[in-house]
C-alpha cells in the first residue's frame, strides 16, 4: 500500500507539473486581461507567474520512501531547475542588455539622497527585470496560442472601453479623462492603439475565416477608432496617423510601388492639416471687424451692455467679452448654483472667466436671459471647470486643437504655461533640460527625482503653478535626469539592440509596438506608474523572447497587405 501510494504521489506531481507550461500560458492571459482593467489583477498575475516559473521545466523523476527524502530532493530538484534557468539568462545577451534599463535603476541608488522613494521606484519598475526572465526562460508560444492571447487581451481592451462608455452617460463628465476608471487614460490609450492594429492584422491576413468573426473584428477596430475621438486621446490619434503612415511607407519600399495619387494623397492630408489649424489659430487670434453702431446697447432686461475687447481673448473669430453684463450674471447665477460668480470653479479656476467663455461658445449674450437658457448639464459643466461647450462633444477634435491653441497663445504672450498640458509639457522639458546640465553625466539619482524637480521649479522662477509641477513627462528626459548621458546612452542602447539583433522590427506586431511605445516615451513618463512599465515590460518580454520562429514567419511586414 505504502509503495501504490508513493506511485499515486508521483502521477499526480507528472500532471501537474506537466501542465505548468500551460497554466503559465493561462497566467499570462490573465496579465493581459488586466491591463485595461485591474491593477492588482497585474499585480497577482505576476506573483503566479512567478511561482509556475519556478516549477515550469523541473524534472522530477524517481521516487523516495521517506518523506524527508521527497522532500529534500523535491527541493533540489527545483533549486538546480531554478539555477539551470539563470544559466541560459546569462548566456542571453540579448536578454542581459535588455535588462540594463532596470540594472541603470539599481545603479543609480549609489548616489541618491531618498532611499524610500528609490525602492519604491525600484519596486514599481521590477516588471522590467521580472517580466523578461520569466518569459525569455520558458516555453515558447507557438502561433495559436499567441493569438489566443492578443484575441483576449482585445477583448479585454474593448470592454474597458465600453465600461468607460458607461461612466460617461451615466455620470456627470467633464473632462474625458475621467471616463477611464481602471487606469490612467494616456496608458488605455495606447492600449487602444494597440489593438486596433492587432485587429486590423487579424483582418487583413484572415487569421479567422468565419464571416462573423471578421465581422467582429472589423466593428471592434472602427468602435475603437471612435473611442480615441471619444476619450479625445490626442496621444492615441496622432499614434495611430504615424503607424498608418509608417506601414504604408513600409509596403510602397517593400513592393516597389510608388504611386503618384499616393503622394499626392499624403501631401494632401498633410497640407490640410496645416491649413486646418491654421484657420482655427486665426479663429483665437483674430476678430471679426465691429460695427459699434449697429450694436445693441442694454439687455433685455434694461441694463447696459459692456462690450469689453480687452480682458477675456477671441474665440471663434469673436471677442469673448461681448454684450457682457456683469451684474446680470452674478444674479442669475448665484440664484442657479451653488458656487460663487465671484468665486472659483471645481478646478479653481475663475468661475466668472469659466462662464463667460461657456456662454460664448454657445454663442449666447453674457446676461441674464442667457444664464437662464441654460440646462442643469450645463450648470454642471460649468462648476466642474469647462470652458467651452465644444469640449463636451464626443466627436469635436476641433475643441481638443483649440484648447492647444489657446494654451500656446497664453504661453506665448504671457508666459503662461498652465493653459494646456502641451505648454506645461514645454515647461517640464525645459526643467528636466536644466536638470541634465547640472548633473550631465551620471544624473542625481534612482531617488531624487521629485526633490530635484520640485527644487528645480523654484530656482528658475517656473510660472507653473504648483498643482502643475509634475516631472519630466518625457521618458528619454527622465533617464537622462535621473542616470545622465551614460544612463540615456545605456537606454537607448537598450531599446534598439534587442529587436535589432532577433530581427524584430520585421515582425508586424513588434514594429507596431515600438511605435507605440516610442512616441509614448517622448509626451510621458511611461516608465513611471504601474499600467506603463508593464505595458511596456510585458509585450516587449513576448514579442522578443517569448514567441517561437513561427510566429515571426507568419507576422512579416513583407507578408503585410494593404
Amino acid at each position: 500500500m505504502k509503495e501504490s501510494g508513493n506511485v499515486l504521489t508521483m502521477i499526480q506531481s507528472k500532471s501537474i507539473l506537466g501542465d505548468v507550461s500551460t497554466w503559465m500560458f493561462y497566467v499570462m492571459i490573465l496579465l493581459a486581461v488586466s491591463m485595461p482593467l485591474s491593477e492588482f489583477g497585474m499585480s497577482i498575475s505576476q506573483f503566479l507567474l512567478l511561482g509556475l516559473w519556478i516549477y515550469e521545466g523541473a524534472d522530477f523523476k524517481g521516487s523516495s520512501h521517506s518523506n524527508s527524502s521527497r522532500f529534500i530532493k523535491h527541493f533540489k530538484t527545483v533549486g538546480n531547475n531554478v539555477a539551470g534557468k539563470f544559466r541560459r539568462v546569462f548566456r542571453n545577451h540579448v536578454l542581459l542588455v535588455f535588462l540594463s534599463i532596470y540594472i541603470i535603476h539599481i545603479i543609480g541608488i549609489l548616489h541618491t539622497s531618498d532611499y524610500n522613494y528609490a525602492l519604491k521606484d525600484l519596486r514599481v519598475k521590477l516588471p522590467l527585470l521580472s517580466l523578461p526572465i520569466l518569459l525569455a526562460t520558458s516555453s515558447a508560444i507557438g502561433f495559436k496560442k499567441f493569438n489566443s492571447l492578443l484575441i483576449f487581451f482585445c477583448i479585454s481592451v474593448i470592454a474597458g472601453s465600453l465600461v468607460s462608455l458607461y461612466v460617461k452617460f451615466t455620470q456627470n463628465i467633464s473632462d474625458p479623462r475621467e471616463m477611464s476608471v481602471f487606469i490612467s487614460h494616456i496608458r488605455f490609450g495606447l492600449l487602444i492603439c494597440l489593438t486596433i492594429f492587432i485587429l486590423l492584422n487579424f483582418l487583413i491576413r484572415r487569421i479567422y475565416s468565419n464571416l462573423f468573426a471578421n465581422l467582429a473584428i472589423l466593428l471592434g477596430v472602427l468602435w475603437l477608432v471612435a473611442f480615441l475621438f471619444i476619450l479625445k486621446s490626442l496621444t492615441g490619434i496622432i499614434i495611430t496617423g504615424v503607424i498608418l503612415a509608417s506601414l504604408s511607407f513600409v509596403f510602397i519600399f517593400r513592393h516597389r510601388i510608388f504611386s503618384i495619387p499616393a503622394l499626392i494623397i499624403l501631401f494632401s492630408i498633410i497640407a490640410g492639416t496645416w491649413f486646418y489649424v491654421n484657420k482655427v489659430y486665426k479663429q483665437i487670434t483674430v476678430a471679426q471687424s465691429i460695427n459699434h453702431s449697429s450694436m445693441d446697447k442694454y439687455t433685455p432686461a434694461g441694463n447696459v451692455y459692456v462690450h469689453d475687447t480687452v480682458s477675456y481673448g477671441i474665440e471663434y473669430g469673436a471677442h469673448v467679452g461681448m454684450y457682457l453684463s456683469v451684474p446680470e450674471l452674478r444674479e442669475s447665477w448665484n440664484s442657479r448654483s451653488e458656487l460663487d460668480y465671484d468665486g472659483t470653479d471645481k478646478r479653481g479656476q475663475v468661475l466668472s472667466y469659466t462662464l463667460i467663455r461657456y456662454l460664448h461658445s454657445k454663442g449666447l449674450r453674457k446676461d441674464a436671459a442667457s444664464v437662464n437658457q441654460l440646462t442643469h448639464d450645463d450648470i454642471q459643466s460649468i462648476e466642474n471647470g469647462v470652458a467651452n461647450a465644444n469640449y463636451l462633444n464626443s466627436f469635436d477634435i476641433r475643441a481638443r486643437v483649440e484648447q492647444i491653441l489657446l494654451g500656446y497663445r497664453s504661453y506665448k504672450y504671457h508666459n503662461n504655461p498652465n493653459a494646456s498640458s502641451l505648454m506645461q509639457r514645454i515647461e517640464y522639458w525645459k526643467t528636466a533640460i536644466y536638470l541634465v546640465k547640472d548633473k550631465p553625466v551620471f544624473g542625481h539619482g534612482t531617488g531624487d527625482m521629485q526633490r530635484v524637480f520640485e527644487h528645480a521649479y523654484v530656482v528658475t522662477n517656473s510660472n507653473l503653478e504648483p498643482v502643475y509641477r509634475h516631472r519630466a513627462h518625457n521618458q528619454f528626459l527622465a533617464i537622462a535626469v535621473a542616470f545622465g548621458v551614460v544612463g540615456l546612452i545605456i537606454f537607448l542602447y537598450a531599446l534598439f539592440y534587442p529587436p535589432l539583433m532577433l530581427g524584430k522590427f520585421n515582425n508586424y506586431y513588434y514594429f507596431v509596438f515600438f511605435i507605440i511605445a516610442f512616441i509614448s516615451f517622448l509626451s510621458e513618463d511611461t516608465l513611471e506608474t504601474q499600467a506603463g512599465v508593464t505595458f511596456f515590460a510585458f509585450f516587449s518580454a513576448l514579442f522578443l523572447f517569448s514567441i517561437r520562429k513561427e510566429v515571426d514567419e507568419k507576422s512579416t511586414l513583407s507578408s503585410f497587405k494593404i
